[in-house]
């Protein structure tokens, strides 16, 4: 027993290590993008994303069919967060770390027109879900005790999975509709130059015939990384080397227009959607930190506490504390309860007290209905 404790102990301590670490992962993996960092650094934060992604998708397997078997999946589900622990793993590992991580094992390179780069940004934009995981941090603070009250500790938990939930959904959400309409933005202008790229040379192959001509061709569009008439490089905004340690899959595309292939830098798009994961990141966390440093302590003084010490004086002979009424809140249903406890229900029972000396405490039910007024 004693060592199935032991191991249950080590297991919720490797789950909130991780936590942790993939919180940090999910950060640093934006801010690297924004900041425009090699490839190479990037790669390994991506094969992290996906190694975490593996972690959480198996962890809500096993803790789901422990929950099965004890006919409780229900109440895990519903009541202890199980739903983060699904939105949060699975749909990220089947359709954002998951490919990723195997197109980044074939080299894969993004080919394809507009609707398939809108489709690359309602990916990204799934990602926003990872920020869920900050709410299972949450099982930390339970063992933070703000007062001796598992009350507080629920309500706390409640009012801020449900805060933060609407806060993570409402970006996403907001996110992919982005991703799915043409609106106007940085983004879309660099699509629509990449769109305009293509459509010239469709319409006049010899703007690009010859090195001089499409070395004056791509320097006229920042979006233009590179231009081929088959296997022959007429155009290179970059050296190789310098593509190699800065782009990697997803960072571009490939496009035809008739014998040549355009290759486009669509960092912008991940740069933008950074942007927003970030600031959905920081904005959730904000919300949280601030929702346990004034919401918990607020709800144990002006709920917990009085109802603890009035409990204890109902039910210990020996315990005559008053309830603290702050005048602020005194007009409060629990603060005026709390009135009557320590104006009419303490002097009662301290003069039972002294009328049976070591007695049973001789308050009757009729007497505590006269007190409430009922």
């Amino acid at each position: 027993m004693i060592m199935n404790k032991r191991f249950t102990n080590l297991i919720e301590g490797v789950v909130t290590a991780a936590i942790v670490l993939v919180l940090l992962q999910t950060l640093a993996e934006d801010i690297l993008v924004i900041s425009g960092a090699a490839w190479t650094i990037r790669r390994i934060f991506l094969y992290t994303g996906f190694a975490f992604d593996l972690f959480f998708t198996l962890e809500f397997l096993i803790r789901s069919w422990n929950a099965i078997t004890e006919k409780s999946f229900r109440h895990y589900f519903l009541r202890e967060n199980g739903w983060v622990d699904f939105v949060a793993s699975v749909p990220l590992l089947i359709f954002t770390s998951g490919p990723v991580f195997f197109s980044m094992l074939g080299g894969a390179v993004f080919a394809g027109s507009g609707a398939l780069i809108g489709l690359l940004k309602v990916v990204k934009a799934v990602r926003m879900a990872r920020v869920l995981r900050l709410l299972r941090l949450l099982k930390i603070f339970r063992r933070i005790r703000f007062a001796d009250s598992a009350m507080v500790q629920r309500h706390t938990v409640r009012i801020i999975t449900t805060a933060a939930s609407t806060l993570i959904f409402s970006v996403t959400i907001i996110g992919t509709v982005f991703a799915m309409t043409d609106y106007t933005g940085t983004e879309d202008a660099w699509l629509l130059e990449q769109s305009a790229a293509v459509t010239s040379l469709e319409e006049n192959p010899q703007r690009a015939a010859g090195p001089d001509s499409a070395e004056v061709w791509g320097k006229s569009r920042p979006s233009v990384l590179m231009l081929k008439d088959d296997d022959w490089t007429l155009y290179a905004r970059n050296s190789d080397e310098y593509l190699k340690k800065y782009f990697g899959p997803g960072d571009y595309t490939v496009q035809e227009a008739g014998s040549y292939s355009i290759w486009f830098d669509i960092r912008p798009s991940a740069v933008a959607q950074s942007k927003l994961n970030l600031t959905g990141f920081l904005s959730t966390l904000t919300v949280v930190l601030l929702l346990m440093i004034t919401y918990s302590p607020h709800f144990a003084i002006t709920v917990s506490d009085p109802v603890n010490v009035m409990v204890r004086g109902l039910t210990e002979k020996s315990y005559n504390l008053e309830v603290s009424v702050p005048p602020e809140y005194g007009e409060d249903d629990i603060f005026r309860l709390a009135a009557a406890y320590n104006d009419e229900y303490l002097p009662l029972k301290e003069r039972s007290n002294l009328e049976d000396q070591g007695g049973a405490l001789d308050i009757s039910l009729d007497d505590i209905s006269d007190l409430l007024g009922t």
